[in-house]
Order: C-alpha cells, then structure tokens, then sequence
C-alpha cells in the first residue's frame, strides 16, 4: 500500500542557470574551437604534406568525409549526411582532387527527383571534391546529384542497388590521370579518367577491397573483402595478373594496404596480431614478409586493453606522408562488414615517426551513443559501454580525461552481447562493487537487455561476459537456446563467456514479453525493472558462482505494485542506503504515447520506505514537459547524487536540478562555451549519470552523441 500524502506536484516555471563547468570525456576537440574527431574511420589517405583524409558511412554531425594535419582537423567536407547521402568505406586523393565513396538513397522512397534514385534503390559511388576546399564539388559531365548544394553534379553512380543492399565501394586509389574503384559489390576494378571520370577500362577481382598503387604503377589489391579467404593479390595497371602476392601468416585479416617510401608493401593485419605486416620485394617481382610494425596482439597484449604507442585495435587505414612518417586509422573493430552499419568502437587517428618508433600525434574520437558512469569506489574513474577513463579533475577544461582501457575483447570474447544486440556496442553502462570488485552492468539503448560483466587480473581492462537478462527474445539466431517468447536469463556458469543453451533460464512465472521496461541496478547489485504498466520488481543478488559471475533467480523476485500516481513508468532510482525510491512516468493528465517511446516521462515521485511494505510518497515534481513546442520538452534520463536530482530533457540540451529533500527547484546546466553551447539530444534510456565528490562537487556526465564524446558537467552548489 501507498501512503498518499495530499499536495500539489513541485513545479518550476522559471529556474535560473548554474554556475558550473563544461568539460568532456572522449574527444580530442570539445567543439568550442568548431572542431570534433569523427566517431568512426572506415578509411584513410595521407597526401604528401601529411594531410589525412578520412571517410566513413556516417557521422552524427556531417563529419563522415574529414582533413586532418599535425594532430589539427582542417576541414569537414559536408554534403555527405541526409536528405539521402551517407559517406563511404574509401577515400584516394591526386595533387587536385578528393574522391571518396558515398552513396545517395531516397530516404525509404521519400525523396523524388533526378537527384535521387528511384523507389527501392540505392546509388553507391563517388564524390569529387576540390582538393583546396573539400567541402566544394568538383563536377564532371557526367557527374549527377546535390543540385542544390555546393557539390552539385560531382557524383558518379558505380552501382544502383536493391534499397537494403550493401553494394559500398571499399577501395580507391588515385594518380594525376587516373582514379582505381574497388567495385566490390560488382567484383571489378574500375579505371576511370581522373579529370573527366570517364571508364577507361576494367576486370574481374573477387570481392575487392583497399587499393594501392606501387611506384612502378602495378596494383596491389585486397581480394576477397568481408571474407575468411582474403588475400592480397598482384596486377598490372591493365588489369594482368602479376606475381608477388603477399603471402598472409595463419590467422591474418588483411584491411588496409599502404606503400611505404623505401618501397616495402604494407598489409593491415585485422586478425588476432593487430600489426602492420611489413613485405619486401625481392627478385622476380616477389615479396617476402619481414618485422611487422607494432605490439603483437595490439591493445590486447599483456594487460589487456590497455592503450598506448603501437598497440593497435581495429586497424582500418595506413599511410605515408612524403617525410616517411606512418599514419594509422583505427576503429576498435576493424573495416564495416558487407550490410553492416556499424560505426565502429571508436575512431583513432595516429601518426608515428618510423626510424625512432616515436609517436608524432594521436586523436580521440571515442565514443557515440555512449552514456559514462562512475566507479562507486573512486570518482575519477569512469566507464563508457566499452571504455575506461581516468580524471585528474586539477587538469584545465577538457583535459581532465585519459584515455585509460578497452574493455571489449573481440577476440577472447566474439559471444558477447555487445556484438550481437542493436549496434553492436554496450552503450549505458552503471558500475557496482560486489565484495569490493568491480562490476559492469550495461544496458542496451532502448533497455530492451541488461548485461553483466565481470572483471579479474588475468584480463587486464577486458569485462568478462557474464551474465544478461532480457525482456524479450533478442531478434535473429544469437544465442541459440533463447525462447521463442518472454523473459529469459543467462549466467555464465562454465565460466567460458560463451552462452551456451543449457546456461539459459525462462522466466517461468511470465509467460510473455515485459518490453518497453527500465533496468536498474543498486547499490549491492540488486537489480530492479519498471515495466511499462505492471509495476517495479526487484531480483536481489543471490551471491557470487565460483567463477565470479552475480547470480539472479526469477524465483527470488519481489514486485511492487504500480504507483497509483502514474498510468506508465518510464524511470528509476533506488537508493538502497536511504531505502528511497526516485520514480518517473506518465500520467492520466499527461498520458504516454508511441511518439515519446524513450521518454522519462513528465512526472517524478520520491517515496521513501520503498521496501517496507507501506512506501510513503515525499513528494512529485512537475518535470519541464511541452509536446506542442519546437523543439518539443521532454525529459528522458534522470540520475540522483547527494542531495541533488539530476534530469535531462530529450531534445533541448538542459539538465534540470533538483533539490532531493524538498523537490523544489535548484537551477539548470546546458552546454557552456568550451563545447559550442551545444550538444546532441540525449538519445538513450541511461543517457546521465552524477556523482558527489568528497569536496562537495557535483560531476554530472551526459551523453552527446551529436560529436562522440560524453559531456562533463562540474558544479559546486
């Protein structure tokens, strides 16, 4: 039973501003300075001057097609994001133009007109752009689309596909007079005219990928792209086949080819070695493979995913400048597979000086859709889904931050949930001690799955699969054993991180799927769910397996009945030491709709007394909620700390703060000047976290998606 106390909810019409800190987490520019690293790096070419140009299928800001020079970005080349277009897999560039891949569709037939295909296709080619401006087309006669921008008829057409088919082009080369396409999808090389972007000729190569042209004007090429029977073959610039194949050792992904100034052939090794395969040439036109270039086994050497100079993850493009310095692309997972849309684990950008093996400059760009949490036991630690921070907090603006682990091992560990749920990432995480150890609990972004993972010495950095549980089946064939309908678990009970049938547990008292619910994790690993309309259960932690791994039992659940305030719940926070409960959701008067499908919901309630049996209701608080506005006010992650509630509206870059003991009113936070007085909508379920520090500052981590970092925001009431 609920204790109803008569009262009006708290509301606050007109809050004042703060006075804080922004700072952030996981990028190498905040935006302040109208600079941002990409999220991701599909491909790289480096111009003699140093200059690196990148391109990927998509950036959340129109950065997909970017210069970078001297740890410095020079340029975004735009035109490449909505109203249909996308950025590529591929980028070349001569001594006047830029030519990446990038593909044009019809947002799902929406868009008519000759410069869009028609219903059910998609165009993938190429942009031209001026070299000296890349944001300007460099149009040709038969160059289509953009009419209405600045790269108008600079696009060439390589495929129209079936809308759903990958048919990206992943691999470019280019000289003064002539511009190489690796049509993987057609399984051809394409020679075009570099100034007319006429074909000159063609031939058949299975499934090619990266491109690079030898000082002799042969090519070689990575045949085979996105398959286990990749290799790096051998032609003239007509198309003959030539000998010198590079021979691959057991278990190399070749992704990435580059030509170094002393003429040895360079292969990116995307397989369990992580290294840059160094072969020289010797007599007949033969390569023979010599050292490999950086840490074998990359990020994953020693202790596990930690980063540092030549500890590679996810090499997708290499390059040299004309000094002989090396530039490398990474993006924790290695080049976009066929149909995938993926934008990787985060982009990396070095560049390192070969004779002394010295790091020149590195850039971050490291996170996106991607919430932070603080580790309960040391607040300058934090946690992205696969991410490790430390904070100095004595550090200026923005610097605060260190890159400091990966915690996502691809390779020990190919069955974890992070690789098979939607995007492939872990996201929101929250961090828990159990017995003073770490624990990572991490939902996906719509908290359809909560996973569990563990941590142990021998692992380093790495989060061992654990446990998760789901609300539904997860669409698809992974993992095999999973229902067909309703709520189910899995624990790892061999220990191996595999999910394996026999460790699969049904919910046997549901029968039917929860969906829409929120998952939440307190303070001793008790974990809570607020379903949409059948009220808040708790599955209390029953210990520790032998191997480590939490373990919860639908059996051992406890339910509370649905606050009588709301008609839906969108949100939760327990707060076991207070036995305080922080609960949002829609109500009779402001009722839930499918259109606020991740919405937190216009009303929060305390109740303290939670688990007693007889919760009294403290307090509501009319949260800031306006529908019929643009951009419309909505709250869609709350985070308590201290003595203070912390809300993030959805679209309108504000945190609204609260006081926890009265519910009143206390100010708000939106993006200072260090990062462009902007962010990206909060766009998850567990998009915010705070914590209080022993000196009584407030930290306050939101997630910004719009330019792959996490915001920071520090307060001191």
């Amino acid at each position: 039973m609920l204790v109803v106390q008569s009262m009006a909810p708290c509301v606050a019409l007109a809050q004042s501003q703060l006075t804080y800190t922004t700072s952030w987490i996981g990028n190498s520019f905040g935006f302040g300075d109208g600079k941002w690293v990409q999220q991701d790096i599909q491909a790289i070419n480096v111009a003699p001057n140093g200059t690196v140009y990148t391109d990927s299928p998509w950036d959340e800001s129109g950065s997909e097609i970017a210069a970078y020079q001297n740890g410095n970005k020079l340029a975004v080349a735009g035109n490449t994001h909505g109203w249909g277009a996308a950025g590529g897999d591929a980028v070349a560039v001569n001594s006047t133009y830029l030519y990446a891949a990038m593909s044009i569709g019809n947002q799902s037939n929406t868009l008519v007109g000759a410069d869009y295909p028609p219903q059910n296709q998609t165009w993938f080619g190429i942009t031209r752009r001026q070299l000296s401006n890349i944001a300007l087309g460099a149009p040709f006669s038969s160059g289509i689309g953009n009419s209405a921008n600045s790269t108008k008829n600079s696009f060439l057409r390589v495929q129209a596909a079936t809308a759903g088919v990958d048919a990206g082009i992943r691999g470019l080369a280019a000289t003064d007079s002539e511009v190489y396409v690796a049509d993987t999808y057609g399984n051809r090389i394409v020679v075009l005219d570099a100034q007319t972007m006429r074909q000159l000729r063609s031939w058949n190569v299975p499934a090619p990928g990266r491109i690079v042209i030898d000082t002799d004007t042969t090519l070689w090429v990575i045949s085979g792209f996105d398959s286990t029977s990749a290799k790096v073959v051998h032609y003239s610039n007509t198309g003959a086949p030539l000998p010198g194949t590079a021979t691959l050792p057991a278990g190399a992904i070749p992704t990435a080819l580059a030509l170094a100034p002393s003429g040895q052939l360079l292969v990116a090794d995307n397989g369990p070695s992580q290294q840059i395969l160094v072969y020289n040439k010797v007599a007949g036109g033969q390569t023979q493979l010599g050292d490999a270039l950086g840490t074998r086994n990359g990020i994953f050497h020693t202790i596990a995913g930690a980063p540092g100079n030549w500890r590679f993850n996810g090499i997708t493009g290499i390059g040299f400048d004309q000094s002989g310095n090396l530039y490398v692309g990474q993006n924790g997972e290695g080049p976009r597979p066929i149909g995938s849309a993926t934008v990787g684990q985060g982009a990396v950008l070095e560049s390192y000086e070969l004779e002394l093996r010295q790091l020149n400059w590195r850039l971050y760009g490291l996170t996106f859709v991607d919430s932070g949490a603080f580790d309960p036991a040391n607040p300058a630690t934090v946690y992205s889904g696969s991410k490790r921070f430390s904070l100095d907090y004595s550090r200026p603006t923005g610097e605060e931050w260190s890159y400091t682990g990966f915690t996502l091992d691809r390779f020990a560990y190919p069955d974890d949930s992070a690789f098979h749920l939607t995007r492939g990432v872990r996201g929101e995480p929250m961090v828990r001690r159990i017995n003073g150890q770490p624990y990572l609990y991490a939902l996906d972004q719509d908290s359809h799955y909560l996973s569990v993972y563990r941590f142990d010495n021998a692992h380093g950095e790495v989060a061992i699969p654990s446990g998760l549980l789901a609300e539904n089946p997860i669409p698809g064939s992974w993992p095999a054993g999973q229902p067909t309908y309703g709520e189910w678990m899995w624990r790892d009970s061999n220990g191996d991180g595999v999910v394996q049938a026999s460790e699969i547990t049904s919910n046997p008292s549901t029968g039917s799927t929860v969906g829409n619910g929120f998952w939440w994790v307190d303070s001793a690993s008790n974990v809570w769910l607020a379903t949409p309309v059948s009220g808040i259960r708790e599955m209390p932690l029953q210990g520790l397996d032998s191997f480590g791994n939490p373990i919860y039992q639908y059996t051992g659940a406890k339910t509370f009945a649905m606050p009588r305030q709301f008609t839906r719940l969108g949100r939760i926070v327990y707060i076991k030491q207070t036995d305080t409960m922080y609960v949002t959701g829609f109500t009779a008067a402001n009722p839930w709709n499918a259109t606020l499908w991740k919405e937190a919901g216009p009303l929060l309630a305390r109740y303290d007394n939670w688990s007693s049996g007889n919760p009294q209701l403290v307090y509501t608080i009319a949260l800031p909620w306006n529908t019929q506005s643009n951009p419309q006010v909505t709250t869609v992650g709350v985070a308590v700390a201290g003595n203070y509630i912390f809300v993030a509206e959805l679209f309108t870059q504000k945190i609204d703060v609260y006081d926890t003991r009265s519910g009143q009113a206390v100010g708000y936070m939106t993006p200072g000047a260090s990062v462009g007085n902007t962010s990206g909508w909060v766009d998850v379920y567990l998009g915010i976290s705070a914590v209080e520090r022993a000196n009584g500052e407030y930290d306050v981590l939101v997630e910004d998606d719009a330019r792959a970092k996490i915001l920071l925001y520090r307060w001191k009431p």
